[in-house]
């Protein structure tokens, strides 16, 4: 029985995980349908449309009118903006869409924003990220306005500019000060695959409020462990320009598919309409809810530790995380005083204990020596821009059986000389002491570690209490903490995967360590030779899995392998070179850029500055010939001298005009600080802080800029700099597409990463005298 509990245990925990079919166009008009969507996203995500571009400027037209249709109040205004927190500075005209359906209480109606992007990245249409998720964004206010009209509180949709290049329409909008985060709420939709179910990954501060209304969803997925994980990653979507201002909100995104990420293959032809729905359904739900509320007491309740249990989101204060862990520290600690009492937790429990690091070493043995044979086998995998195959599937149930073998061998060592309580009290002893740290350090993620804790001890007690010494009953109760556990962290590892990638398994295969971990001790019922039988079965089965996962997930037409290649062309020196940033190039890559890994820094110091990605370090190149290359952006010194304000403290300013040849996507400019110092430069009407921000750059060239929106005429860049003597600068010009004289890239090959791929690199120095 304690078998069969766990099995369905296992079972509804994967289907609560599932994405639900997706609603046809007929739907009720109060459900959201993927169907309906679909029609926009066919619209919006037709082809690429990276900000400035014309592509860009179709969906605006597109989603003004259909926002007007749908009864908003809509306005659509370019404004400049600068990004220059860390980092090249990021500059631009940007044209957010933003569109106003008054809610009916007046001067008391807060303020509900939804929100997505409709830019792309140029290298595909971006269909799922992130067209599918405005299309969304339009079906959820259409059916919320077929509830009846409008809600309590005004909602808002705001579908922004520049989210690729770097959250520049919403550093924008939030820099305008049009909401107040005392009475707005924000629902910010995003993608990062084409396929997979909707989840939850980040909330707003105080976000008691805005998990409520997630309750309302049929199967919500949540977990504020990822809202801890995320803080450390340098991830970032239009939410986090919103959250730092001190909004609360909810930002939603699939993650499963991302080997079409920022691909020609994240077209709508590859998109999961099954995730638009899950996307949608949790959306509205959440709107429905948050729409009818006073959002002005909606940060009142504090912050929660979250997360869902067979579809039910569980929350309670993230206060409670310390006591709870230090209640199952207690707990443990009584429990293990009390099984040595008993005569139960002699030597066998502190063998386990000391011993467990050996489970988690065979777990990071699967996780990384897997992939890494998977790339020796097939060299293409390590390019994968997101680490992920087109079909992972056979590779992570893979390494799920064979981390189990892993654990099961760990058992078989320790079984003549440890009792199944003894091995679970051992295994315990781990998840307490995570149960702790992460009580500190990560107070969302302590409640997968606590609970599996408090529920074992407690059924090992009552246990002890009742039975004697070989009761099987004791064997049963530990199964507890399995009981707990697999609802808890079965979830974790379905969803760390795809959003990891197979190149950081390791992650969730230590997770799985400590689920088998827990439930391992079973076995100590069934007879004797199953434990080996199984151990064997399981190794014997994941190498199948793998042989089967090499065999089917080939790159083809349909899934082409990745690959950068760039051409960089020196107008100061009159020399070109092909640069890629593979590990491995195929072979019409290593035709051009060749097959030596090279140090660009230490080879071309020059390059680094202007380089975009991975291809500023380690890279693949190859000179071409020499002689004329792409037209250089055309520099005139308007003017360079001290000003009168300059007069009194050094300061001098340089006055450019830049005129960019047609066909340029985005121009970068950089300054030599070794003997300057930048104060700060005007470009389109926006400012640029000075300072280094570009601290650890190649070279001297530590502050700089990127303009990503160009007049058809150029355009004028004020800097000014203290410092004598002459003034190194250096612009660049970057175009989408390469030389003729690449030839056309294969069918089985794709551009596979954001800002390396079909790019040529045009650049010039000069140096300013005054």
């Amino acid at each position: 029985m304690a078998f069969v509990l766990l099995a369905l245990l296992t079972g509804a925990s994967v289907w609560t995980l599932r994405t639900p079919e997706a609603k046809p166009a007929d739907a009720s008009p109060t459900e959201f349908s993927a169907a309906r969507a679909l029609r926009d996203a066919k619209v919006i995500g037709k082809e690429p449309r990276p900000l400035g571009s014309p592509a860009a400027a179709s969906a605006r037209d597109y989603l003004t009118r259909r926002l007007t249709g749908l009864g908003g109040q809509v306005t659509a205004e370019a404004r400049p903006v600068a990004r220059d927190e860390e980092g090249t500075a990021l500059v631009a005209s940007v044209t957010n869409i933003h569109a106003v359906f008054p809610g009916t209480a007046g001067d008391d109606a807060g303020h509900l924003l939804l929100m997505a992007h409709y830019d792309s990245v140029p290298a595909g249409p971006g269909a799922s990220d992130n067209a599918a998720n405005v299309a969304a964004v339009l079906e959820v206010v259409r059916a919320l306005r077929a509830d009846g009209g409008a809600a309590r509180n005004t909602v808002d949709v705001l579908f922004t500019d520049g989210e690729e290049p770097g959250l520049l329409g919403a550093h924008a909008f939030v820099a305008g000060g049009t909401l107040d985060p005392a009475n707005t709420v924000v629902l910010n939709l995003e993608a990062r695959g084409v396929s997979g179910p909707s989840i939850m990954f980040e909330s707003g501060h105080d976000n008691s409020g805005a998990l409520s209304a997630l309750s309302a969803a049929d199967r919500p997925i949540a977990t504020s462990l990822a809202d801890e994980v995320y803080t450390y990653l340098p991830n970032d979507t239009d939410f986090s320009e919103f959250k730092k201002e001190g909004f609360g909100g909810l930002n939603f995104a699939y993650v499963d598919g991302s080997a079409q990420y920022h691909t020609p293959g994240d077209s709508v032809a590859n998109l999961s309409t099954e995730s638009i729905q899950s996307q949608g359904d949790n959306t509205l739900a959440a709107a429905r809810d948050l729409a009818g509320r006073d959002l002005t007491q909606l940060r009142e309740g504090g912050d929660d530790t979250y997360f869902t249990v067979l579809g039910l989101l569980v929350r309670y204060p993230r206060a409670l995380a310390l006591p709870l862990a230090l209640l199952a520290a207690a707990g443990y600690a009584g429990t293990l005083w009390y099984a040595g009492r008993r005569g139960l937790a002699r030597g066998g429990v502190g063998r386990a204990a000391l011993t467990f690091p050996l489970a988690l070493l065979g777990a990071a043995v699967v996780g990384f020596g897997g992939w890494q044979l998977l790339c020796a086998v097939r060299p293409g995998y390590a390019d994968l821009s997101m680490g992920d195959s087109y079909r992972p599937g056979w590779f992570r149930a893979a390494f799920l059986t064979l981390t189990g073998a892993a654990v099961l061998g760990w058992y078989l060592l320790l079984r003549r000389k440890v009792t199944a309580p003894q091995l679970a009290l051992g295994g315990w002893g781990w998840l307490t002491g995570l149960g702790l740290l992460t009580a500190f350090l990560a107070p969302g993620a302590s409640y997968l570690f606590t609970w599996p804790v408090l529920l074992g001890c407690a059924a090992l007690l009552i246990a002890l209490r009742r039975t004697g010494p070989g009761d099987a009953w004791r064997t049963v109760a530990v199964s507890a903490a399995a009981v707990a556990a697999v609802p808890l962290l079965l979830p974790v590892i379905m969803l760390v995967f795809p959003t990891l990638g197979l190149s950081l398994a390791v992650a969730p295969l230590i997770v799985m360590t400590l689920l088998v971990t827990v439930a391992v001790p079973l076995l100590g019922l069934l007879p004797r030779r199953t434990a080996p039988v199984t151990t064997w079965l399981a190794l014997a089965a994941g190498i199948a899995l793998v042989l089967t996962g090499i065999r089917l997930d080939t790159f083809d037409a349909a899934h082409p392998r990745h690959t950068s290649l760039a051409y960089a062309w020196d107008a100061d020196r009159g020399t070109g070179h092909w640069i890629s940033s593979d590990t491995t190039p195929p072979k019409w890559t290593s035709a051009r850029a060749g097959s030596e890994h090279t140090d660009i820094r230490a080879k071309f110091p020059t390059f680094p500055t202007t380089l975009p990605g991975g291809l500023a370090t380690q890279a693949h190149i190859a000179t071409a010939a020499s002689g004329s290359g792409p037209a250089a952006p055309t520099v005139t010194v308007k003017s360079a001298g001290e000003d009168k304000e300059g007069a009194r403290d050094g300061t001098r300013t340089v006055r450019l005009h830049v005129d960019p040849e047609p066909g340029t996507s985005y121009v970068s400019l950089f300054a030599d600080t070794s003997a300057h110092t930048v104060t700060g430069a005007e470009v389109i009407g926006a400012h640029v802080k000075g300072g280094t921000n570009r601290p650890t750059s190649a070279g001297p060239w530590k502050w700089g800029f990127a303009l990503w929106t160009l007049p058809a005429d150029g355009f004028d860049v004020t800097v000014k700099v203290k410092g004598k003597g002459e003034i190194p600068l250096r612009v660049t010009a970057y175009s989408r597409g390469l030389p003729k004289g690449a030839g056309p890239l294969p069918e089985d090959l794709t551009w596979g990463t954001w800002g390396a791929n079909l790019t040529d690199v045009t650049a010039v120095g000069l140096t300013v005298r005054g």
